[in-house]
């Protein structure tokens, strides 16, 4: 007769969950955590062009979306003092080209950043991506002149000044002495494509300056601020506009670097 007692019972329970517990212990040490590496990084877009100041949003991924390693992933620009990355922006710095790398163990992924200096008209900015225009030899340094154009492409900033006033700031609603019957010019201009929407500031010696369309007509506006176009041998052609129109206008404007001059007329 096989006669259990609740202490024989309790003796075989015990070595019951000893045995299971010891079961899942061994399976659990025995199996190794499989790592799931990087394989693809994406940057979306792929190539940036902003201005100076300006950010703009970037989507970088990684594929498979369950690696293991996802959390190595670093973004920075190779360039920081052309543009900048943090918590998806970039951020144009000074007109120039970088690149943004994107780095997960071994793999890298890289985007084209541009950024251009920028005019801006009623509030909104263009990118700089044409500074052209001449210097004009004419019989004497005391007369020549520049002839400067800012442009993205359709919309343009320009600037005519006596060669004898570079590097002075002028201000708009005031006469400029420095033009005599020898520098009788002196002006910005704003207009898109061929002149259109075309509005010009043209300077006096005597009084104040006065605004012109197209079609050669005065036009009832005045004007305050100021524009400056200069040259540092170590940094290039550096130009400011900030000035605001009493018909609501803006024009706005600022550059540091080359522009693209052709010499007119003869040197002295």
């Amino acid at each position: 007769m096989n006669t259990k007692t609740p202490s024989t019972i309790a003796a075989r329970t015990i070595v019951a969950v000893v045995f299971i517990l010891s079961s899942a212990i061994f399976s659990g040490c025995s199996k190794t955590h499989k790592s799931i590496l990087v394989e693809q990084i994406e940057i979306t877009p792929n190539s940036l062009e902003t201005i100076v100041g300006q950010s703009l949003d970037v989507s970088i991924s990684t594929l498979p979306a369950n690696a293991t390693n996802a959390g190595e992933l670093t973004v920075s620009a190779t360039k920081p003092e052309i543009a900048t990355y943090e918590n998806g922006k970039v951020t144009g710095v000074s007109a120039g080209s970088t690149t943004l790398t994107a780095i997960c163990g071994a793999v890298r992924n890289t985007a084209n950043i541009k950024v251009y200096w920028y005019l801006t008209k009623n509030n909104t900015s263009y990118p700089i991506k044409d500074a052209s225009g001449y210097k004009y030899f004419m019989g004497s340094p005391e007369v020549d002149a520049y002839d400067v154009t800012f442009s993205d492409g359709t919309e343009r900033l320009r600037i005519w000044i006596p060669a004898k006033v570079l590097g002075k700031t002028i201000d708009v609603s005031k006469p400029l002495p420095e033009l005599d019957e020898d520098h009788f010019t002196c002006f910005l201009d704003s207009h898109r494509n061929e002149n259109e929407d075309e509005i010009s500031l043209w300077m006096n010696e005597t009084s104040a300056p006065i605004f012109r369309n197209n079609e050669w007509d005065i036009l009832p506006i005045t004007a305050t601020g100021t524009f400056c176009l200069n040259f540092i041998p170590s940094v290039g052609y550096v130009a400011d506009i900030d000035v605001h129109l009493s018909n609501g206008q803006k024009w706005f404007l600022h550059y540091e670097g080359p522009i693209a001059t052709k010499d007119e007329g003869e040197k002295s």
